[in-house]
């Protein structure tokens, strides 16, 4: 109850994560990467932070050669990014300006850079929607997603080996309204996640 309430206070949809940054004993650590403020939170032995940052770092570079104006309105709208697991590629948190990018995403070598930077870009359109309008419901969420989905699309035609982001936006795009923005349950999807990173430890 005291989520939902925090939700509607922050004007995130009843259906969004929140950000917790309490749910787990690995470390937070602190960095820079081109100018953004950076926490790392690596629950993953089998993943170098290092090699996630420079994943991070050559993502913005793709964003700043293909997408500057994304990338200027990204450096006003977003006040951290976050790298650590989660339940899709990546989100927007408004109540804490971040803009999360997951760690397995950011270092899986079947994603290619355009993909992750892709994804940066995607919620980079969130935060700036968050920034001009607080108070967002439900069923103005698909244009929403939409307005993100285009947003890949035109970075995915624009940056090189885009061929996959442009696959996927142009497909995402075509979906019906509940598909475009579809509810999410984010318990089973968080103890997903816990199964998977269990048998990474017992592997």
């Amino acid at each position: 109850m005291l989520h939902d309430f925090l939700r509607r206070l922050i004007g995130v949809a009843p259906d969004s994560p929140v950000l917790d940054s309490g749910s787990s004993t690995a470390p937070i650590e602190q960095y820079t990467v081109r100018g953004f403020p950076v926490a790392v939170q690596n629950t993953r032995p089998d993943i170098a932070t290092p090699y996630a940052l420079e994943r991070l770092g050559a993502a913005l570079d793709l964003i700043e050669s293909y997408a500057p104006r994304r990338l200027r309105r990204l450096r006003h709208d977003v006040a951290l990014i976050r790298v650590h697991r989660f339940a899709c590629r990546a989100a927007y948190f408004p109540d804490a300006r971040a803009c999360l990018v997951e760690l397995t995403f950011t270092v899986n070598p079947r994603h290619e850079l355009p993909e992750i930077a892709a994804s940066i870009v995607h919620e980079g359109v969130h935060a700036r929607v968050a920034s001009m309008c607080r108070n967002r419901s439900r069923d103005q969420l698909p244009r929403e997603e939409r307005l993100c989905r285009e947003a890949e699309l035109e970075f995915g035609l624009a940056v090189p080996g885009g061929e996959v982001v442009v696959e996927r936006a142009r497909a995402s795009l075509m979906l019906a309204d509940a598909e475009v923005a579809p509810a999410v349950d984010w318990a089973e999807a968080e103890r997903r996640i816990a199964e998977a990173d269990r048998d990474v430890g017992t592997a």
